[in-house]
């Protein structure tokens, strides 16, 4: 039995702060006589139905005569039990030691010390004791006895208390990150732990959501069984959410740990899978939920987007601008816009299969005309999934005076989702309607009609003058 100083106070988990105390109080004497006088306690216990508590007994020496060895008994009623003494082992057998203690029955440990206990010494002793499961209230009472070697024996004793159960207080964690990204194809775990900060959780149901083509290839720390429906024990499949129930106890402050084993999907319709939600409730009270991201880890520029290279025509004419985007990656891209301006010279004038809105009415899915010379076209839905291609027709007409030759090009911008794709269609007017100069620098009209129609006629009228000199020379 451990010494200690008399001052000393101790608080401990599921013990009240109630104590008993028996004074030994010897009969009067001469001012300069002492005699034994000493202090027993025994606080209250008090813990959770099924749980082990501390049970702290003491003995102190009020000042008195040095109490030259002792025996203490502590019992506790009938349904706790004694499973041991704080920092010591009990002794062999049944009976009580010379020195030491020893646990006589369930309910009873019998002890002796040949120490001496000086006139301001204390000895306190922590037992440790196991309340029944299943009961609650008062179920009786814990006695502490001391008994000096030569003198008479002094008794405290206080109620033992089992508490009503507290109703689980569950957290869940899903892990081993606050989100999840992998490569298409690829395995990855989700860690769950879960903690009762309140009562004992008796038993308990996981309900774990597959996101996004997510499958399950395994399970640590709880069994993967077959079945359309929730086992009484182990884990199944349905309609992709795992659903789990185990008949274990999860003992309050303790932390239990499973480890779902998950595999990619090759493709999916975006990057990211969804949000993976698991739920832990217990068959006896409590719930918890975490929530995680799922992400595919990909590059995110997967499509492939082109322009017609070159178109021509001559002025007046309309000629189109093809714009081609394919996705050969593994994840959709929802949202696509076209922006396209063309050179000077050149008027956009519609769009295949779409009708043109001016900007100020610019719809969320559809073509805008910005500028005579701008169009700006969006689509949202569905999404350009892998595999899958799509088409822009763009009508460009050539402007009636538009003189021949190159007038630039087109330059495109096409986005993605969040990436930019460029390419650019060179215009090219292959007869053009443009104006001639006159003399000093003064336009003269377009009246329509091309050079060479006009350097025929002249020569027409050249040979029809030589034929009429001709005549006339004939005629002389």
């Amino acid at each position: 039995m451990r010494f200690i100083g008399r001052t000393t106070v101790r608080a401990l988990a599921g013990a009240g702060l109630i104590g008993a105390t028996a004074l030994g109080l010897a009969a009067p004497a001469a001012a300069d006589e002492l005699t034994l006088d000493f202090i027993v306690d025994v606080q209250e216990i008090s813990g959770y139905a099924g749980s082990t508590v501390q049970a702290y007994t003491s003995v102190a020496n009020d000042r008195g005569l040095d109490i030259d060895g002792w025996s203490a008994d502590f019992t506790v009623p009938d349904g706790a039990t004694i499973t041991g003494i704080a920092g010591e082992e009990f002794a062999d057998g049944t009976e009580r030691p010379d020195e030491g203690c020893a646990l006589v029955t369930p309910q009873r440990v019998e002890c002796h010390t040949s120490a001496t206990l000086g006139h301001v010494d204390n000895v306190d002793t922590l037992f440790e004791v196991a309340l029944p499961a299943g009961a609650s209230g008062v179920i009786g009472a814990a006695t502490y006895t001391v008994t000096p070697d030569e003198g008479a024996a002094k008794t405290a004793e206080a109620d033992v208390t089992v508490l009503e159960p507290l109703e689980p207080d569950l957290v869940a964690t899903l892990g081993p990150d606050f989100d999840i990204a992998a490569p298409p194809g690829a395995g990855f775990d989700q860690i769950l732990e879960v903690t009762s900060l309140g009562g004992d959780m008796a038993g308990g149901s996981i309900d774990l959501t597959l996101v996004g083509g997510v499958t399950l290839t395994g399970i640590t720390g709880l069994d993967l069984v077959d079945g359309g429906a929730r086992p009484d024990e182990g884990c199944v499949v349905v309609d992709a959410q795992v659903q789990c129930h185990t008949n274990a106890t999860l003992a309050q402050g303790a932390t239990t740990e499973i480890t779902f084993h998950l595999l990619m999907p090759a493709t999916a319709e975006r990057s990211k899978l969804g949000d993976a939600t698991v739920t832990v409730t217990g068959d006896n009270g409590g719930t918890a939920s975490d929530t995680q991201a799922v992400y595919l880890d990909v590059d995110p520029r997967v499509l492939e987007v082109t322009a017609t290279p070159s178109v021509a025509g001559a002025a007046g004419d309309v000629v189109e601008i093809v714009v081609d985007a394919a996705n050969g990656g593994p994840i959709g891209v929802a949202s696509r816009v076209v922006d396209l301006v063309v050179p000077e010279g050149a008027t956009i004038v519609g769009v295949e299969g779409f009708e043109l809105v001016d900007e100020s009415t610019w719809p969320d899915e559809g073509c805008a005309l910005l500028s005579p010379r701008q169009v700006e076209c969006a689509r949202t839905s569905p999404p350009l999934l892998t595999g899958e291609a799509e088409q822009w027709t763009i009508e460009v007409r050539l402007d009636d005076d538009a003189a021949t030759g190159e007038l630039g090009a087109a330059q495109l911008t096409y986005r993605g989702g969040d990436e930019f794709y460029e390419a650019e269609t060179v215009v090219t007017v292959t007869a053009g309607g443009g104006t001639a100069s006159g003399g000093d620098g003064e336009e003269l009209p377009d009246t329509g009609t091309s050079s060479t129609t006009v350097a025929l006629a002249a020569v027409a009228l050249l040979l029809a003058g030589g034929a009429a000199m001709t005549l006339r020379s004939r005629r002389a």
